[in-house]
């Protein structure tokens, strides 16, 4: 007995699915991102450290997406993130979120938020998306 398979279009389905991941990660990525930025709880003295909340989606090992909105007058905020984000330890697919501003850790460690709810809420919004 003879079995044909006929796998034509699986290139294109497969291609199709890993669009679709791609876009829901820079989705919630982006809504991290923003979701730190609405709920730090610290006071934003100098704009720095509310300019600086980043992200960057990574497939294979490259940034397929990178997202650093800053307020104006703030690049030099969103350049710090972005080079932490291009040049730090990335993993081989995932989400990277970060804060350039060097006293962000050390505000973190006082009890404020800076990015970790935004760390909670990729989290928790990633598995909602994935997890079906």
């Amino acid at each position: 007995m003879k079995v044909d398979i006929d796998l034509s279009g699986l290139d294109e389905f497969l291609d199709e699915v890993k669009e679709e991941i791609k876009q829901g990660m820079v989705e919630v990525a982006r809504e991290g991102v923003e979701y730190s930025k609405a709920t730090g709880n610290y006071q934003n003295h100098t704009h720095n450290l509310r300019s600086a909340p980043g992200a960057a989606t990574v497939l294979d090992g490259e940034i397929v997406d990178m997202y650093v909105p800053s307020e104006p007058g703030h690049e030099e905020a969103k350049e710090k993130t972005e080079n932490l984000l291009i040049y730090g330890k990335r993993p081989e697919n995932g989400i990277i979120l970060a804060d350039g501003m060097e006293y962000a850790s050390y505000v973190e460690s006082k009890g404020y938020r800076v990015i970790s709810q935004g760390a909670l809420h990729i989290e928790k919004k990633g598995n909602e998306k994935f997890s079906r």
